[in-house]
């Protein structure tokens, strides 16, 4: 059963904001959470904006209906333009266009619990839903909603204005929490896995067994030390990096220290993404443990991180034996541990530079966009 809230005709900015209104305080009076909310009214309002924008206008029904024990808040917003090309890319969001057209449907699409779609020469039809909980009727619903629409209407704008600000810093708020929640148990549970590891080497009879088991332990721990960062950070999205260096290269030089193994690192201040963090990490314990493994008595690792022009740069320099044609023995090993750095380098869209006259120098550049 479906229970119509109002209809709104979208001819100006002034509606598409009106749609945006309506459609949060529906989802608000229907009981969803302040994310649910923002996210359904972004949807619609999204897709009322594509409306206005290239079709001239267009009109967004809201209603309420009751389908398979389930209530749901609906969005219809119609429009009379010439319809679509190439829908199905642009809901596939691999549809770069410089109307942005692309964008407000794809992102719309993954907004909201039901999406539909109809577009043809006669103009498109976007329906838009958002699951609710609860027992309340579709009548009841659209009841409240349109109660609370004439209420707000005879309110200040002012006042709906700070009321859509607050709730989206309270979203925020909520997200950030949810992200440093999930930083903080992932770290958890890799310490458990390191913790488990670093008994089965113990327990070990093998030396390459235990060598093996100690060399997983620190990759387990490049990860772990990015998740550390990212839940004591303020930004749950960017990694101090000087920060995350200098503490794992003081974790590896307590592990490969007492082998007379020096680890020296110089990093600029710089903020960086999560996954970019993360790889750097693997890129570093793989080249340390490398020079601990081959490298002389003694021996000494230089490590800088820095930027250069529009270009992120980490250089790793030990003072070991070198390599001659360094680029080739390298590209044909069957070693792991360089696997590893190649495939980090990729993964980050960089290149590698390698010396090997002086010791084994290894450049890492990639681009200053992470």
């Amino acid at each position: 059963m479906k229970a119509v809230v109002t209809s709104i005709r979208v001819e100006r900015d002034a509606d598409v904001t009106h749609t945006r209104r309506t459609a949060r305080l529906s989802a608000q009076v229907a009981g969803a959470a302040t994310r649910d909310q923002i996210r359904f009214a972004t949807a619609v309002s999204e897709i009322a904006r594509n409306a206005l924008q290239y079709a001239g206008g267009g009109v967004a029904e809201f209603s309420f209906d009751r389908l398979e024990k389930r209530t749901r808040l609906m969005a219809r917003v119609q429009d009379m333009g010439a319809g679509i090309a190439a829908v199905e890319t642009m809901l596939r969001g691999r549809h770069q266009a410089h109307t942005g057209l692309g964008l407000g449907l794809s992102g719309s699409q993954k907004l909201v619990d039901h999406f539909d779609l109809k577009t043809g020469s006669g103009g498109t039809l976007v329906t838009l839903g958002l699951h609710l909980n609860g027992t309340r009727g579709a009548d009841e619903l659209a009841k409240a909603a349109a109660g609370a629409l004439i209420n707000a209407a005879q309110g200040s704008p002012i006042e709906e204005l700070a009321e859509q600000n607050r709730a989206l810093r309270d979203s925020l708020a909520e997200q950030q929490f949810l992200l440093r929640e999930i930083h903080h148990r992932t770290k958890n549970n890799l310490a458990i896995i390191q913790s488990l590891a670093l008994m089965q080497a113990r327990q070990a009879k093998s030396e390459e067994t235990q060598e093996a088991l100690g060399i997983l332990t620190n990759r387990i721990q490049a990860f772990a030390n990015a998740h550390n960062f990212l839940h004591q950070a303020e930004d749950v999205a960017q990694v101090d990096l000087r920060q995350h260096l200098e503490s794992l290269t003081d974790r590896l030089a307590s592990a490969f220290g007492s082998g007379g193994l020096t680890i020296v690192c110089h990093a600029e201040a710089i903020s960086i993404g999560f996954e970019a963090a993360t790889e750097i990490a693997l890129v570093v314990n793989e080249l340390v443990t490398n020079a601990a493994k081959y490298g002389s008595e003694n021996g000494h690792v230089d490590i800088a991180a820095y930027q250069q022009g529009s270009n992120f740069c980490l250089r790793v320099c030990d003072d070991g034996p070198g390599l001659n044609n360094p680029e080739t023995v390298l590209r044909n090993s069957k070693s792991l541990g360089w696997r590893i750095v190649e495939g980090c380098a990729r993964k980050l869209n960089g290149s590698i530079e390698v010396e090997g006259t002086k010791g084994l120098s290894v450049l890492l550049t990639i681009p200053n966009d992470r």
